[in-house]
């Protein structure tokens, strides 16, 4: 297209898009993109406050004063907190209004189909940008310890400039809303304007709950393929873990977006079918291992989203036992990595599930739910597979520090409750053995529970098998040092 700002995948869907986009189809003058990159936080505010309300037509300098308001939140200017305040309002009421004719013309400004539905903006913060970066070998800053074990002396340098440098652009943004934060509430609200007609709420938590937009995602019509675009990039945006620590409240929405995605999809049997949907997804953007990590992790938080977040985890579970009826499953040839890391964040929550009862009567743990994901994704159940149940539970044992979700050296409790698992036959041991044939019945969440209360060996009696063991698989997990160490540290408190 002449505006250079503009792709398509062939001259066809050019000329069908050609009515609405070439209302705005020009470059911006240089002049124009000179006095952009002055403006204020208030006049990009007031600007694109301006643009998402003209219905008729997309405006070229929409891209630009995003990218500026993005670059001004960056820089911590005064008024950051005010300008989001507006911008969500703004952008929340499109998500109530009932046409799409609006969002269909704001992706027709050039280049901003780009920004919102590429890479191009990662919804990152600083600190999880370096962490995505820098750390992404560690899957997060690493402890102290786990540096002080490093073996390569040339590495472990590395790692401690690194981390110095990120501790001190921790502590100079403690307590800070980060920009990612601020700019997420327009961003991913746009997004979600997209993707669905909400029912009008009084809080934004519940945004997402109305109507796909487009109708029948079948029809491949426009307004169809972009509210499913706009629904893939929401969810994968949502699942995935830096970009929720980086944008938290800002993305709201999102739970209840998957949830309203996920009954639709299930009300007209198309969920997990392709071309729909990819490899792993039970919804467009949905995988079902990464949106139930996502639900886990608004729970640990403590979020506003956590009745939808519940209601996602008991469907899922669901969806963990049923019968796909020679469908292919959403977990099928899913690498071991990706379920011992699934394996990793569910025991995680277990172990905290006590912190998180307290949301009310109403809103009960699934731990049922969680069980059966558990035991599905890790090869326990539906179907039963001895060879990648064995295999998940190995690789999060012996090498769940390099891509659980918390980063390295922060794993060794959970990492030593899979050398349990595995020691004690809890899987597929010899005939006769705890595991045998148990797998549908058996209740990981209560195993845990059980492992969780064994006192540690200095607190228990000398000939108190259960605590040796667990001693054994501690010293597994932390390595003979740190344990004796830590051994230390109790006895001394």
């Amino acid at each position: 297209t002449r505006c250079k700002g503009s792709f398509y995948l062939n001259h066809a869907a050019q000329k069908k898009h050609w009515k609405t986009h070439k209302k705005c189809c020009r470059l911006v003058d240089d002049n124009v993109l000179e006095a952009i990159a002055e403006y204020s936080l208030d006049t990009c505010t007031v600007a694109l406050q301006r643009y998402f309300g003209n219905l008729t037509a997309g405006v070229p300098e929409t891209y630009y004063v995003m990218k500026r308001l993005r670059a001004l939140f960056d820089e911590d200017v005064d008024g950051g907190d005010d300008a989001a305040f507006r911008l969500h309002s703004m952008a929340r009421g499109l998500i109530f209004h009932p046409s799409m004719n609006i969002m269909m013309t704001v992706v027709a400004s050039p280049q901003m189909a780009n920004l919102l539905y590429s890479n191009e903006e990662d919804l990152l913060s600083k600190k999880n940008r370096m962490i995505k970066h820098q750390f992404a070998k560690y899957n997060g800053r690493p402890t102290e310890e786990f540096i002080e074990d490093m073996e390569d002396e040339a590495e472990k340098i590395k790692v401690k400039k690194l981390v110095d440098e990120y501790d001190e652009l921790d502590n100079s943004m403690w307590g800070e809303q980060p920009s990612s934060m601020s700019y997420c509430y327009l961003y991913f609200n746009l997004i979600v304007a997209c993707a669905v007609h909400g029912n009008g709420s009084m809080s934004s938590v519940h945004d997402g709950r109305g109507t796909l937009r487009g109708g029948d995602p079948c029809n491949k019509s426009a307004e169809s393929l972009l509210a499913m675009a706009a629904l893939r990039r929401a969810m994968e945006l949502w699942t995935d873990p830096l970009v929720l620590a980086s944008c938290g409240d800002a993305m709201a929405p999102a739970a209840s977006l998957a949830l309203t995605a996920l009954d639709y999809y299930t009300g007209h049997a198309m969920f997990g079918a392709p071309p729909l949907c990819r490899k792993y997804e039970v919804a467009p953007g949905l995988a079902i291992d990464r949106v139930a990590m996502a639900c886990m992790s608004e729970l640990l938080e403590r979020a506003g989203s956590a009745q939808y977040a519940i209601k996602l985890l008991r469907s899922l579970g669901g969806m963990a036992v049923m019968d796909w009826e020679g469908n292919e499953e959403p977990w099928t040839d899913m690498p071991i990595e990706r379920r011992a890391k699934f394996a990793l964040a569910t025991i995680r929550f277990i172990d905290s599930e006590d912190e998180q009862s307290q949301f009310g009567r109403d809103l009960e743990m699934p731990m049922g739910a969680v069980n059966n994901l558990l035991k599905t994704i890790c090869g326990m159940q539906n179907p039963t597979n001895a060879f990648i149940a064995k295999s998940v539970w190995q690789k999060a044992a012996d090498d769940g520090e390099f891509f659980s979700p918390f980063g390295a050296g922060f794993n060794a409790q959970y990492r030593a409750f899979f050398y349990y698992f595995l020691r004690g036959n809890f899987l597929f041991g010899e005939k006769g053995s705890v595991g045998w044939g148990q797998q549908d019945a058996m209740d990981v969440v209560k195993i845990y529970k059980e492992y969780d209360e064994i006192p540690f060996s200095h607190r228990a009696p000398e000939d108190d098998v259960k605590a040796k063991e667990k001693d054994e698989c501690l010293r597994l997990a932390y390595g003979n040092k740190r344990h004796e160490e830590r051994k230390e540290m109790f006895r001394s408190l």
